[in-house]
C-alpha cells in the first residue's frame, strides 16, 4: 500500500452500480441518427452560423480558427455567436440571425426545450437547422460522435490501468455534466466502461463540472475529504485540465505512478502533460479536423439534397499512441 493511500479518508461512497436516468433530452441513438424531421430550407448553403456558446473552452478558438479556413477553401462563409456560456444571450443571438442571410445554423443548444422552438422557426424560416451534440425534435440534421461509446472507451481504459497498477480497488472522483446530452451520454458511458475493467471501484463523488476552472473548484473539495483519490474521470476534456492542475496544488507529484487523470474532448495543456510523462492517461477525443469539416459538410450535403454522414469517429490518445504530437499540434501546441 502506497504512503499516500495510508492517510485517513472520510468519503461517502457511491456505488458503482448506479444508474444515470437522462432527463430533458430528446432520443438519440449511438449512430447519431435522428428521427424524420422537416429538412428545413431547400437550396444550397453559402452562410453557416456556428452556434457554440461555450466561447471561454480552449477547444473553441482551435475550432473557430480551422472552421474559417476550411469554409473558405469551400467557397462558403461561416460566422460565429458570442453566447458567452449564457443561455439568454444564446437565444437572443439565434432570434437575431433568423432574420439574416445565414442558410444554415449548427448548433450546440445549452438548453433543448428552450432551443427547439426557435430550431424550428429557422427551419419555417426555409434554413437548414444542425443540432451540434444531440438531438432537437425539430432539426435538419445532428453533428454526433459517439457519446456513450466515447465515454465506455475512457471508463474502461481507466479501469485497465487501476487493474494493472494499483494493488487496491481504486478510488475515484466522476467529474459528470447532466446539463447536456452530449455529457450526460458520456457520463454513463464512463460509469459503464469502469464498471466493466474495474468492477470494485469505488466513486467517492459524482460532481457536475465543464470548464477547467469549475473543476479546479470541484476537484479541491473532493481532495479536502478525499486526499487518496487514485483517478479522475471527466465527461470534458476541459475538466480534465482543472482536476490536474488541483491534483498539482495539492501537493500531488506530476509523475505520480499511481494517479490517473482523462477526460474526453482533446485538450491541449492535457496532450502536453501526457508527453511529459505526467498522470494525464488518457484522452478519448475527435479529430479537431473532423469536426471543423462535418460542421461545414452537413450543411452543404443538406443544400445539395444528400443525406450527411453524422457521425464523428472518436480516438482514444494515450501516452503510448504514435499520434500524440500530432494531437499536440492539431490543438495549437
Amino acid at each position: 500500500m502506497s504512503a499516500r493511500r495510508h492517510r485517513a479518508t472520510a468519503a461517502v461512497v457511491a456505488p458503482l452500480a448506479v444508474t444515470l436516468a437522462l432527463t430533458g433530452c430528446s432520443t438519440t441513438s449511438e449512430s447519431g441518427t435522428a428521427a424524420a424531421t422537416p429538412a428545413g430550407g431547400d437550396t444550397e448553403v453559402d452562410k453557416i452560423l456556428f452556434d457554440f456558446p461555450f466561447t471561454s473552452l480552449p477547444i473553441y478558438s482551435v475550432l473557430s480558427q480551422q472552421m474559417q479556413d476550411y469554409a473558405e477553401e469551400q467557397g462558403v462563409t461561416v460566422e460565429f455567436t458570442n453566447d458567452n456560456s449564457d443561455l439568454s444571450t444564446q437565444v437572443s443571438n439565434l432570434t437575431t440571425y433568423l432574420n439574416s442571410d445565414v442558410d444554415a445554423v449548427v448548433s450546440f443548444p445549452m438548453d433543448p426545450a428552450s432551443i427547439d422552438s426557435i430550431a424550428q422557426q429557422y427551419l419555417d424560416a426555409g434554413k437548414y437547422w444542425v443540432t451540434y451534440g444531440g438531438d432537437l425534435e425539430n432539426q435538419s440534421s445532428t453533428l454526433q460522435f459517439s457519446f456513450t461509446e466515447s465515454g465506455r472507451m475512457l471508463g474502461e481504459d481507466a479501469g485497465r490501468w487501476a487493474q494493472e497498477n494499483l494493488g487496491e480497488p481504486p478510488t475515484v472522483l466522476v467529474l459528470e455534466d447532466q446539463l447536456t446530452q452530449i455529457g450526460q451520454e458520456r457520463t454513463n458511458g464512463i460509469l459503464e466502461g469502469l464498471r466493466n475493467a474495474a468492477p470494485d471501484a469505488e466513486i467517492v463523488a459524482q460532481q457536475q463540472a465543464v470548464t477547467p476552472q469549475e473543476a479546479l473548484t470541484v476537484t479541491n473539495s473532493v481532495l479536502a475529504a478525499n486526499p487518496d483519490v487514485d483517478m479522475v474521470l471527466a465527461a470534458v476534456g476541459d475538466a480534465a485540465q482543472g482536476a490536474y492542475q488541483a491534483l498539482l496544488s495539492s501537493g500531488r507529484a506530476a509523475d505520480d505512478p499511481e494517479t490517473y487523470v482523462g477526460g474526453l474532448d482533446g485538450n491541449l495543456s492535457l496532450f502536453q502533460a501526457m508527453q511529459e510523462g505526467d498522470f494525464v492517461r488518457g484522452v478519448v477525443t475527435v479529430k479537431s479536423e473532423d469536426i471543423v469539416k462535418a460542421t461545414i459538410d452537413i450543411p452543404l450535403a443538406l443544400g445539395r439534397g444528400e443525406e450527411p454522414e453524422t457521425d464523428v469517429p472518436v480516438y482514444l490518445v494515450t501516452p503510448d499512441s504514435p499520434d500524440l504530437q500530432e494531437y499536440v499540434t492539431a490543438f495549437g501546441g
